[in-house]
């Protein structure tokens, strides 16, 4: 089982290095927050062993306790028993308990990380904190072989600036970073925006070893263009999404990126003129959505990237036959979605009362993904629009992108641009097609997909 570091608040790294220096009124102060954020964090860390003692016993009542008012609201006690129930179904029971430390703390929780070993896996559950200590959300994460990220060269710190946010509101605000140009103090700048694709997702859109968010960040503020992107709901509030009975697409994905749009047009140092978004995968597919719920003319242009143009299931069954053809997928699975995608597309099927034999869950979600044709919806509007396409990628493939290039071949604003060594995740690589294997070596967004994003927003921006 790996270790999980504990992460100091930066008072308290001072704190700990200033206590044999005369005590200044900054270092007093330094002192005091760093024992305000110590005693803090005992109190998460006592709170938090208690919901798993708690759940983990079926108290499922005392262990929502400390819930705050939001996830009161979403997990019921038998959700609660059902849950852990599923988990230990899957994961097997508790065989040990490790130490809990304080994780990442963010604009809108504190996080206490908690691993545990169970029966089949080890896996570490996070217990998410609101700002007056209740708990607030949780999710928990199978532990995987440890990933290297590398640093691509156009990251250079001293030309961009980094400032925590949040957007949105309760009970669903979100974490956010808005990395800002250095040279940007005295004028306003043009915003992309970032939208995720598919499952929960941190702002890095943390895969495996790559972390293609945190590269488009960097690159793009190097170059004067500031970037906002934020934790997926589906990441940050994962425990009450799982409480939500009629979760659609909007609620994952389109609801959040049309908030980031309405925060960047009132932020300081952005130019409201000038704001763009980029959707990556589900991101990009959901992107004619996103622009019909923004402000009118609120957004200048919005930049695909792998973005799929047929639906999502149609797109899956071809993912998968192509995984089944690696020996990295039953073929039993690949029958078992083909089933499941049958019954979505039955004209009989309605999300609020799905038949027996449907599995998948989250019925008005899957039903909302089988029946959204992003191109056709494409077609009427008049945004700006750069598609790039990696001609490797084996997720959404170039018939997505032709696909794109033919529904809207009657329109003059939109840019198309295939890269042959690129894959889903935009690093490159070999061969025909990619494999997944090739996430796990550590790579970067090259640095002229940066440039042809800047050089596309440079001319399209007013």
């Amino acid at each position: 089982m790996k270790k999980v570091k504990a992460a100091l608040p930066l008072a308290v790294s001072l704190a700990l290095g200033l206590q044999v220096l005369p005590m200044s009124t900054s270092s007093v102060q330094a002192e005091a927050v760093a024992n305000a954020a110590h005693h803090s964090a005992r109190i998460e860390v006592k709170r938090a062993n208690a919901f798993l003692t708690n759940v983990a016993n079926g108290k499922a009542k005392e262990a929502k306790r400390y819930f705050s008012r939001s996830l009161q609201s979403k997990m019921s006690e038998d959700n609660l028993k059902t849950w852990w129930s599923a988990l230990t179904a899957q994961f097997g029971s508790v065989k040990k308990i490790g130490i809990s430390v304080q994780g990442e703390v963010n604009t809108v929780h504190r996080n206490i990380e908690i691993p545990i070993e169970f029966e089949h896996v080890s896996a570490t559950l996070t217990v998410r904190f609101s700002q007056n200590r209740q708990i607030d959300d949780w999710r928990i994460v199978p532990e995987e072989r440890q990933f290297s990220f590398s640093t691509p060269p156009y990251d250079i710190p001293k030309n961009y600036s980094e400032k925590q946010l949040s957007i949105g509101k309760a009970p669903y605000e979100l974490p956010a970073t808005l990395t800002l140009p250095t040279r940007s103090k005295h004028q306003n700048v043009p915003v992309v925006i970032l939208v995720h694709g598919s499952g929960p997702s941190d702002q890095d859109e943390t895969f495996m070893s790559l972390k293609p968010f945190r590269d488009l960040a960097s690159g793009l503020a190097s170059q004067g263009i500031a970037v906002l992107r934020y934790n997926k709901r589906t990441y940050e509030h994962a425990a009450k999404m799982s409480g939500e009975s009629k979760i659609n697409v909007d609620n994952e994905t389109t609801d959040d990126a049309v908030l980031a749009v309405k925060a960047m047009a009132k932020q300081k140092g952005i130019d409201s003129r000038n704001i763009f978004i980029l959707g990556h995968s589900q991101g990009g597919m959901m992107m004619p959505r996103i622009l019909n719920h923004t402000p009118d003319k609120s957004v200048r242009g919005s930049i695909l990237l792998a973005a799929p143009s047929r639906t999502l299931p149609e797109l899956m069954l071809e993912q998968f036959a192509y995984l089944v053809s690696l020996n990295q997928l039953p073929k039993e699975q690949l029958a078992f979605f083909h089933q499941q995608f049958a019954i979505l597309q039955d004209p009989s099927f309605s999300p609020a009362q799905p038949p027996k034999e449907f599995l998948l869950g989250t019925p008005y979600f899957w039903y909302d993904l089988a029946h959204w044709q992003p191109a056709e919806v494409a077609k009427s509007q008049d945004t700006p629009l750069l598609f790039l396409q990696g001609a490797r990628d084996y997720q959404v493939t170039t018939e997505d992108f032709e696909g794109w290039k033919q529904s809207l071949s009657q329109r003059s604003n939109t840019s198309f641009k295939l890269y042959p060594m690129l894959n889903h995740f935009f690093t490159e690589g070999t061969g025909e097609k990619s494999t997944p294997d090739e996430y796990a070596v550590s790579a970067n967004i090259p640095s002229y997909v940066i440039d042809d994003i800047v050089k596309w927003v440079r001319e399209t921006q007013k």
